[in-house]
C-alpha cells in the first residue's frame, strides 16, 4: 500500500496516517463516522459547540465564538476513535470534567447579581435622591422606596414556578433581563422629571422602577438556585450552590461603588447595562434545558403544587427548618447594615462614613468567596453553628461599643470605640458571608425532594422577601423607639435562638441524597 509516495506494510487491521489523511479498518470507520454524525447534530444545535458525549452539553448566544473559551476543545477524529472505545478523552480529568458547568453557572448569575445591586444600589446616593425628590430622609415616603422593592420582589417569586412550567428553567432566567432593563430605563425618566420640577412624576416613576426591578429580582432568587441545583453534580452542590451568593455580593459592592462615584440617575441606569449583558451572556443550554423541563414537568406531575407542599408530613420539618433559617438571614441584622449603613456609620461618630460602608462590602465580598471551598470543607450545619457564634459575639460587641459612645467618655477612648464598631460590623458581615449568606438559599435542593423543590424555593423566595420588607420599614422605627445604641439588640436574641433551633433541628446535608437527609429529619 502507497500513500503518498511512502511505503508500508499493513496487516488491515492497523490504521495509517500520512501527513494529513488517515486509514483504519473499516469497522472502526463505521464507528467514527457514527460520532462524527453525532458531534454534527450537537454542533448544529449548539452553534458551534462541540463537547464530549458524556459531558453536558453548552452553548451561549455568542454563537461559534463560544468554542473558543477555555474547555471547549473542537472533537478530532482521534477524540472521536478514543470516545469510541471507552477511552478517556484528554478533557476528562478532574479539573476540565465540569468545565462546562463552570462556565453555565456563570451564564447564569446575573439575575442573582440584579438582586444584590436593587437591594444597595440607593444606599450611598441617599441623600442626593431625597433632595431631587424633596424627600426628608427617613422620611415614611423614602422608607417606602427603600422597601417597596421587598413586595414586588415577592410577586415575582410567588409567579416563579408557573414561569418554570410554561417556558422552562432557561428562558424563565432570560426573561428576568427584560425587567432590568425597563427599571434601568425608568430612574434616567425619573430624574429628568425631577428637574423639571414634576416632582410628584418624577417619585411615580423612581417607584415603578423599583417594583419592576422587585419582580425580576424576586423572580431570579426562584430560577438561579434552582437552575444550579439542577446541575451541580453531587461533589460540588454547596460551592455551586453559594455562587447565588457570591453574585447578591458582587452586586451590594458594585452597586456602592457606582453609588459613591457616579450621580443617582447613572448609576442606577446601570441595570439596563447589566439587563443586555445578561440577554448576551446567558446560555440556551439546549440539552439541558431538555433534562430540566424532563424532570421538571416529571415533578409537576407527581405533585399537587403548594397544598402538597404544605400538607405531605414527609416535608413538613424540612419546610419549617428552611422558613426558620430565612428568617434568621433577614432578621439577623445585615439588613439594617445595607439599608442604613451610610447613616448607621454617621451616628456612630465615623468621619468618613461611606469608607466604612464601602469597606464592608469588599469585606463582605471577599468572605462570601472563601465560604466558596469552606462550605463544601466544613459542612453546612457546622459552617452555620459557627457563623451565627461569630455574628452574635460581633453584634454584642457593636452594641456595647455604641453603648459606651453614648457617654461622655475621653477623646482617646472615643477613636477606639470608633474602631471598634468598625471591627465589629466587619467581624459580623464576615460570619453572616460563610453560614447566613448562603446556606438558607441553597438548602431547598438538599433537603426537599425533586417533587416539591420548585414550590418549596418559591415559598422561602417569597417569605425573604416578606421578612426583608419589614425589616426596612421596621429598622427606622427601631432606632427611633430603642435609639441607635440598641438598634441591633433584638438581632442578638434571634441569633442567640437560632444556634439552639439549628444545632437541634439541622441534620448535616454535605454530600447526602435527599432522602437520607429526609430520613434522618423525621428521626430528630
Amino acid at each position: 500500500m502507497e500513500a503518498h509516495g511512502k511505503n508500508f506494510v499493513g496487516d488491515g487491521a492497523t490504521a495509517v496516517t500520512a501527513k494529513r489523511r488517515f486509514y483504519a479498518p473499516q469497522e472502526e470507520l463505521k464507528q467514527m463516522h457514527q460520532h462524527w454524525k453525532h458531534w454534527r447534530g450537537s454542533a448544529r444545535n449548539a452553534w458551534g459547540g462541540i463537547e464530549d458525549p458524556d459531558l453536558l452539553k453548552y452553548s451561549s448566544s455568542w454563537g461559534f465564538l463560544s468554542a473558543l473559551l477555555p474547555g471547549r476543545k473542537r472533537c478530532s477524529r482521534e477524540r472521536c476513535a478514543r470516545a469510541s472505545r471507552g477511552e478517556p478523552t484528554r478533557e476528562s480529568g478532574k479539573h476540565k470534567k465540569h468545565n462546562h458547568i463552570w462556565w453555565a453557572c456563570l451564564a447564569a448569575l446575573p439575575g442573582s447579581f440584579q438582586y444584590g445591586w436593587g437591594l444597595s444600589v440607593i444606599n450611598v446616593p441617599q441623600a442626593s435622591v431625597c433632595a431631587s425628590l424633596a424627600l426628608a430622609e427617613g422620611s415614611f415616603a423614602w422608607s417606602l422606596l427603600v422597601a417597596i422593592l421587598s413586595p414586588s420582589g415577592l410577586l415575582g417569586a410567588w409567579l416563579g414556578p408557573t414561569v418554570v412550567r410554561r417556558l422552562g428553567l432557561v428562558r424563565a432566567l432570560r426573561s428576568t433581563a427584560l425587567f432590568f432593563v425597563v427599571s434601568g430605563m425608568l430612574f434616567p425618566m425619573s430624574a429628568q422629571a425631577a428637574n423639571s420640577s414634576c416632582l410628584s412624576l418624577a417619585y411615580t416613576l423612581f417607584a415603578l422602577g423599583r417594583i419592576v426591578a422587585g419582580i425580576g429580582a424576586g423572580a431570579a432568587t426562584v430560577f438561579v438556585p434552582l437552575y444550579l441545583g439542577q446541575i451541580a453534580p453531587l461533589e460540588l452542590r454547596g460551592a455551586i450552590g453559594n455562587l447565588h451568593q457570591v453574585a447578591i455580593v458582587l452586586g451590594l459592592l458594585v452597586a456602592q461603588l457606582a453609588g459613591a462615584t457616579l450621580s443617582w440617575p447613572c448609576a442606577l441606569a446601570l441595570a439596563a447595562a447589566f439587563g443586555i449583558l445578561q440577554i448576551l451572556l446567558m446560555p440556551r443550554l439546549l440539552d439541558v434545558q431538555e433534562d430540566v423541563q424532563e424532570s421538571t414537568v416529571e415533578a409537576a406531575g407527581e405533585s399537587r403544587g403548594f397544598r402538597a407542599l404544605l400538607t405531605d408530613p414527609g416535608v413538613r420539618r424540612p419546610l419549617f427548618m428552611a422558613i426558620v433559617l430565612m428568617a434568621l438571614q433577614q432578621y439577623s441584622g445585615i439588613n439594617g447594615i445595607w439599608y442604613y449603613s451610610t447613616g448607621f456609620f454617621a451616628h456612630a461618630g465615623l468621619s468618613n462614613p461611606l469608607a466604612g460602608t464601602l469597606l464592608s462590602s469588599l469585606v463582605f465580598m471577599v468572605a462570601t468567596l472563601l465560604a466558596v471551598p469552606l462550605i463544601e470543607q466544613a459542612g453546612r450545619r457546622a459552617l452555620l453553628l459557627r457563623g451565627q457564634a461569630g455574628a452574635l459575639l460581633s453584634l454584642s460587641l457593636l452594641t456595647l461599643a455604641m453603648c459606651l459612645k453614648s457617654v461622655n467618655v475621653s477623646i482617646g477612648l472615643n477613636g477606639l470605640l470608633n474602631a471598634l464598631v468598625v471591627m465589629a460590623v466587619l467581624g459580623f458581615v464576615s460570619s453572616f458571608a460563610v453560614s447566613l449568606g448562603p446556606i438558607p438559599w441553597q438548602i431547598a435542593n438538599e433537603i426537599f425532594p425533586l417533587r416539591c423543590r420548585a414550590e418549596a424555593q418559591c415559598l422561602i423566595a417569597s417569605l425573604c422577601e416578606v421578612f426583608s420588607a419589614s425589616v426596612a420599614l421596621g429598622f427606622p422605627v427601631l432606632q427611633r423607639s430603642l435609639g441607635s445604641n440598641l438598634a441591633f439588640a433584638p438581632s442578638v436574641l434571634v441569633l442567640f435562638a437560632g444556634i439552639f433551633v439549628v444545632k437541634k433541628n439541622l441534620p448535616e446535608t454535605k454530600n447526602r441524597k435527599v432522602e437520607d437527609v429526609l430520613a434522618e429529619f423525621n428521626q430528630r
